[in-house]
């Protein structure tokens, strides 16, 4: 199997519990750029909650990309 890329957006970004920050995405629905995956419109959600200063490197509608790939274990 070949890796699947998704195109994302930070939608959201909330304090945590502690000292982490919520991290909220959904697909980036610009020019077609999930057509490999999805025939119509995409759907994705995913939310990680991430220590302070891994979330710095998350920007509220940043744009990024997710690789999906077999994994060895």
């Amino acid at each position: 199997m070949t890796a699947v890329t998704a195109k994302v957006e930070c939608t959201s970004r909330s304090v945590g519990w502690k000292d982490s920050v919520a991290l909220t995405f959904s697909p980036d629905y610009a020019d077609g750029r999930n057509a490999e995956w999805a025939e119509a419109t995409p759907s994705l959600s995913l939310q990680m909650n991430v220590k302070a200063d891994v979330a710095e490197h998350f920007q509220l509608n940043g744009k990024y990309t997710l690789t999906f790939e077999p994994s060895d274990d």
